[in-house]
């Protein structure tokens, strides 16, 4: 056997050992429901693969027209005050909606059986933000602002309890800021717990290249919306539409496919 021979054969025992303490080493790319995502991976033994990287998403402006509450509202000295009328003749307005939502992650995979199947658990941490909302035409709500500065002003002389002028986003009220933009944000747990499932490998017992599969949630507790000013901003409604949703979606679904590349 020659040097050479010798050498390659001891780099593909080494490349095939069987997983132990951090023993080898993988680099994958991601993609799936949490967004696109590099990650490294490292065996601690056994049954037992750690893995650490980043994932998210950022995507392209998602467009729509919002309702403008002035038009809903009736009490007549409110009608007849200059600026209600001026929020009144305010068409809808399109607002965007900006995903932007990236996390770094650690995470152990347990391969308890002779198979591709295991179990994930682990932690994300980042962008609290995950959706953003803004009107698109910069600073042109300065009669939905005056407007609703009126109604508050209005609700505190007389103990009534109308409600905000803004755009409407299922139950909730978007109301303009002192700039006249709309900037509110949904958002999530800053550190937010992971469990989950997978078929496949993220370090290949055989080969260079490995896929996998995962499913899982991540728990980001009941998103809220918050205005820039962080103040948060209560439902019109406890039992229906998108308050509705919310209430029980404190945790999101994660599907990623992973194809992994194994150095070492």
């Amino acid at each position: 056997m020659t040097p050479a021979t010798a050498a390659q054969d001891s780099k593909s025992l080494k490349l095939h050992s069987e997983n132990g303490m951090l023993n080898h080493l993988a680099v994958g790319l991601q993609t799936g429901l949490g967004g696109f995502g590099v990650d490294v991976a490292m065996p601690l033994h056994r049954i037992v693969t750690v893995r650490a990287g980043i994932v998210g998403n950022a995507m392209g402006d998602i467009k729509f027209k919002a309702i403008n509450t002035a038009t809903n509202i009736t009490q007549m000295q409110l009608v007849e005050d200059d600026a209600i009328k001026q929020a009144k003749m305010t068409d809808k307005v399109e607002l965007a909606i900006k995903p932007r939502f990236w996390n770094a992650f650690i995470m152990a995979e347990v391969h308890p059986f002779p198979t591709p199947f295991y179990f994930a658990a682990g932690l994300f941490a980042g962008n609290r933000t995950f959706l953003h909302f803004r009107n698109t035409n910069d600073g042109a709500l300065q009669p939905l602002y005056d407007a609703n500065q009126k109604v508050e002003d209005y609700n505190q002389l007389y103990h009534t309890n109308y409600p905000p002028v803004g755009l409407k986003f299922g139950d909730y009220v978007f109301t303009a800021d002192e700039n006249y933009n709309i900037d509110v944000k949904m958002r999530t747990w800053a550190v937010k717990p992971y469990l989950g499932i997978g078929f496949g490998q993220s370090m290949a017992r055989h080969h260079r290249l490995s896929f996998a599969v995962d499913a899982g949630l991540m728990f980001w507790g009941s998103p809220q919306f918050v205005l820039n000013n962080g103040k948060k901003i209560k439902s019109s409604s406890k039992e229906s539409g998108i308050t509705h949703f919310i209430s029980w979606f404190s945790a999101y679904p994660m599907i990623q496919l992973r194809l992994a590349y194994k150095i070492f």
